[in-house]
């Protein structure tokens, strides 16, 4: 066992064998460096000082034998650093030192190449490879002739990596070397050899345009940074391949191939994808499956279909013992054409190398090549990046132990149809997933460092792996870009696919979704643009056959053409949706390719719709409202909303609270100024029953703003009264007094009675929440006046129940009751159940309070069945509470219990701040008021206010 395990390979570091590491100082690193560089070797005292300094001070001998002593102490087996006359040496076995372990599996790399067994020979390649962690000395300060000596092995780096790729293209797996290949050019552009195998495994792999492009790249670069053609060898390979005429150059035939692309470094999460994909597998004590297996592997564009099925195909590789076969078909390449069935099928029979290497000239006769070669056989076979079934048909192997893989952005149904092909939907990874990929990709520490800004690039990121890997290159890339700025750089919606650009087409997320976009037919890519213009976070069928001016029918076939190209979602039957990041790609195509004239007409019939709807939906959950007089109903939309009730039209504003508010942000957009305010006024209702008291106040506000481009007080009246109330129900009281003002003084001066009339009724409310009751019961009486005036009988019975209201909270019960009585009758006559169950609440509390417990409970029931019957929550929680306190002055404390509970849980889902601490404070009393009377075994019979 060794005594000590030294890397230099990398950042120079010196382990226990436990892996305790040994902690040197600058000087220390640089001195064990150079000796560790040369192992085994005599290094001179002179080569360490100009190892350790360009300028070497008068002291320098001395310091150099103080920093080795100080070496020595540390090393772990000091007695391995020995002193010579001229010198030092530090000696170490293979198995001690990543140099001498390089080193050897060189050797035995290139002894398995002259003995033709090129597998080992890989293996070796890749030991050798795995031993480098970065630069020699990385990190250590190093001059003269030391830095010669890394210069060389990073050559012989070089040249290793280069040798692995040819071997594993003698082999037959060009797909394997692709990508480490580039990322080699990307370091070393100017290398031709390099070139030269890029081009060979693209040939090889089927992929001709790539070749012919990697060639224009490296002519590109070699003209531009040395002035020089590419040599003679470059140009023959371009020759050779653009005539057909370049070798197959392959194993025997009969020979195992692998031509899957490498495993996917850092592959984390899809556990349950890779589980489903396990379950396509026969157990060993199945009986093989009667035909051959495919499973169509669907999502959108970089969601990591590709990854997750080479992954896999890595996985259970040994199940296959006949070879594992990789062809990508290019469906939605950006760079080339789809392959067509013949090209696709030559690529395959390149891999399976008939004998004497001979390809029969028709297409039926290539096909029944391909089967007979594999018939018998168990194969793995990985169609990749498929646009249409009948690409794939003709490549299903015959034999029942064999497994076909295709990816593809749409869901090939023809292909599940005809075949049987069995289907996995890859949905965006979850939060959890995502930040486990990126810890895989930038360390747990890094993350840790910047978990608030990590956190917001999971979230613009939102789930999609492409997105992920982009952003985490660019931190990997440009080390001084802090995750803090690169999570701000995608905060914005308008540049975010801006920041996730790459210089290469394939990693491009525009590019990415672009190429699904362009094989849309036509009338497809219209609708997904049409779609970009609707806000909110998804859209029902009936909003999107208004947007896009389609009947229901067409509109429901287009969005499943959208569906099948994984543009859109059904997240829930009926209602649609977009990936965050395909919704903004959306949003440029509908820029890019609409008119004004279209994207104007297209909004317009969306706010229609929205607002028409809208519209229909309040009069039903609240046919007696006033306060606007008659509102003109809008222009109807082109394809309405038919609400069948008032639970239908609470269940529409509840599916679609989100986008009605984006809605009516959208009207201001495009200046539809009327539909704006009238848009506040149709959720008006919906807003207070549900307690969203803040969006009631966000939506007067935006509608106080397109209410000055309107002519004539009439709405500038209405509009400040409701913002008047909506800053009330918030509590900024002086906000709401001026709305008002302002309304009162525009009401009066157009002799509105009506609009003064329900200004008076606001402003009473307004200080009633105040408790400033004497002010409410001023401001009430006036707009009773006012009503009389105008024989509004609903009107005047709400405002008669206010009245009596604030009158029981001064406790003037006597006037109370009358004044709600009245109002329960003519709210009853006229068939105002909000209103009739308001009534019924007032005169439950002053029954309550007047000792009648009895027939305060039966008020309180009456008001919360209608309550509930209206669906009025926030209403219905009040109700539950002053019933609750009806049981508790009973003594009735688990019913007590019980209807607090019940109003807790609904200011909960409210998050009513305020009542949630009411009625918590309501249920502790309770609970201690009930212990003291289990103890003293007495149950009150009647009391008074609780």
């Amino acid at each position: 066992m060794a005594d000590a395990i030294f890397k230099v390979l990398g950042p120079v570091r010196v382990c226990w064998p436990d892996g305790r590491q040994v902690h040197l100082s600058g000087k220390q690193r640089a001195v064990l460096a150079s000796l560790l560089l040369n192992v085994n070797t005599l290094v001179s005292q002179e080569r360490l000082v100009a190892a350790l300094w360009e300028a070497p001070p008068a002291s320098a001998i001395s310091n150099l034998h103080t920093h080795v002593a100080q070496l020595r102490r540390a090393l772990p087996t000091g007695a391995r650093l020995l002193t010579e006359e001229a010198g030092y040496i530090l000696a170490a076995g293979t198995e001690e030192l990543d140099l001498l372990e390089f080193e050897q599996a060189l050797r035995q790399a290139r002894d398995g190449t002259e003995q033709g067994d090129l597998r080992a020979a890989v293996r070796e390649f890749e030991r050798a490879l795995s031993m480098w962690r970065g630069r020699p000395a990385d990190g250590t300060k190093l001059a003269g002739p030391v830095l010669a000596r890394v210069a060389e092995l990073e050559e012989r780096l070089a040249a290793a990596r280069l040798d692995w790729a040819e071997a594993k293209l003698a082999l037959g797996m060009p797909m394997e070397v692709i990508e480490d290949l580039r990322l080699f050019l990307a370091e070393q552009p100017l290398r031709e050899s390099a070139w030269r195998l890029l081009m060979l495994a693209h040939a090889r792999a089927g992929q001709r345009d790539k070749a012919l492009e990697a060639f224009r790249q490296a002519r590109s670069v070699l003209i531009d940074e040395l002035g020089l053609e590419p040599g003679a060898e470059l140009q023959q390979l371009q020759v050779a391949i653009l005539t057909g005429t370049m070798p197959l150059n392959g194993p025997a035939p009969g020979t195992p191939t692998c031509q899957l692309p490498s495993d996917v470094r850092h592959f984390s999460g899809r556990e349950a994808e890779l589980a489903t994909l396990d379950e396509l597998l026969p157990a060993a004590d199945e009986e093989p499956p009667s035909a051959a297996t495919t499973c169509v592997i669907s999502g959108t564009g970089g969601v990591g279909k590709t990854s997750l099925a080479v992954h896999w195909a890595h996985r259970v590789r040994e199940r296959f013992p006949d070879g594992q076969l990789y062809v990508d078909l290019q469906g939605f390449s950006s760079a080339a054409s789809p392959l067509s069935q013949a090209e696709a099928v030559r690529i395959l029979l390149g891999f399976l190398h008939p004998p004497h290497n001979r390809i029969p000239a028709t297409f039926d006769e290539q096909i029944m090549l391909y089967r007979n070669l594999l018939t018998g056989k168990r194969v793995l076979i990985l169609l990749d990046n498929a646009r249409e079934p009948d690409q794939v048909r003709p490549l299903l192997p015959p034999s029942p132990e064999s497994l076909t893989l295709v990816t593809s952005r749409t869901v090939l149904t023809g292909l599940i149809a005809a075949e049987g092909a069995q289907l996995l939907r890859l949905a965006p990874l979850s939060d959890a997933q995502a930040g486990e990929l990126l810890k895989h990709r930038l360390g747990k520490d890094r993350i840790a460092d910047e978990r608030e800004a990590a956190d917001d690039i999971i979230r613009t990121c939102a789930g999609l792996p492409l997105a992920l890997g982009i952003v985490a290159a660019r931190a990997i890339v440009d080390e001084g870009l802090s995750l803090a700025e690169l999570a701000e750089e995608l905060q914005p919606e308008t540049t975010r696919l801006d920041a996730l650009r790459t210089e290469e087409v394939r990693t491009d997320l525009r590019e990415v979704f672009g190429s699904s976009y362009r094989v849309l037919a036509p009338e497809a890519a219209e609708t997904f643009a049409q779609l970009g213009l609707a806000p909110g976070p998804d859209i029902s069928l009936l909003a999107a056959a208004n947007l896009i001016g389609q009947p229901v029918p067409r509109t429901r076939t287009l969005l499943r053409t959208l569906e099948t190209a994984h543009l859109l979602h059904q997240h829930v039957p009926g209602r649609y949706r977009m990936h965050d990041l395909v919704r903004l790609y959306a949003i440029e195509r509908a820029v890019l390719d609409l008119s004004v004239e279209d994207r104007t007409a297209a909004v317009r019939r969306l706010v229609a719709f929205f607002l028409h709807t809208s519209y229909a939906a309040d009069r039903l959950i609240s046919p007696y409202r006033r306060g606007a007089g008659e509102l003109d109903p809008p222009a109807p939309a082109r394809l309405p909303h038919a609400l069948a009730d008032a639970a239908a039209a609470r269940a529409w504003f509840r599916a679609e609270h989100a986008g009605l508010l984006a809605v009516q942000e959208l009207a201001v957009k495009h200046d539809l100024h009327v539909a704006v305010w009238q848009l506040a006024w149709t959720l008006n209702t919906f807003h207070l029953r549900h307690n969203l008291l803040q969006n009631c106040l966000s939506t007067w506000r935006i509608a106080s703003g397109a209410a000055e481009h309107l002519p004539g007080p009439a709405v500038h009246a209405l509009v400040h009264q409701m913002l008047g109330r909506a800053c009330a129900g918030v509590g900024r009281h002086e906000e709401s007094q001026s709305h008002f003002a302002e309304a009162l003084d525009l009401y009066e001066r157009s002799g509105d009675i009506a609009g003064q009339a329900h200004v008076r009724h606001s402003l009473g409310v307004a200080w009633e929440d105040r408790h400033e009751h004497e002010q409410a019961l001023f401001h009430l009486e006036q707009a009773l006046r006012l009503y009389e005036v105008l024989d509004d009988d609903v009107a005047r019975a709400n405002a008669l129940n206010s009245l009596g209201w604030n009158q029981a909270l001064l406790a003037d019960f006597g006037n109370a009751r009358t004044h709600c009585e009245q109002a329960l009758a003519l709210l009853r006559r006229h068939g105002d159940r909000v209103g009739e169950a308001a009534a019924l609440d007032s005169l439950g509390y002053i029954a309550g309070h007047t000792g009648q417990h009895a027939r305060s409970l039966d008020h309180y029931h009456q008001a919360l069945r209608l309550r509930r019957e209206n669906g009025n929550t926030s209403q219905e929680a009040e109700t539950l509470s002053y019933l609750g306190d009806t049981y508790h002055a009973l003594g009735r404390h688990t019913e007590a219990a019980r209807a607090w509970s019940q109003a807790l849980a609904i200011y909960q889902a409210q998050h009513h701040t305020a009542k949630i601490a009411d009625v918590h404070a309501r249920l502790a009393a309770g609970t201690a008021s009930r212990a003291f009377h289990q103890v003293n075994g007495a149950i009150p019979h009647s009391q008074g206010a609780v």
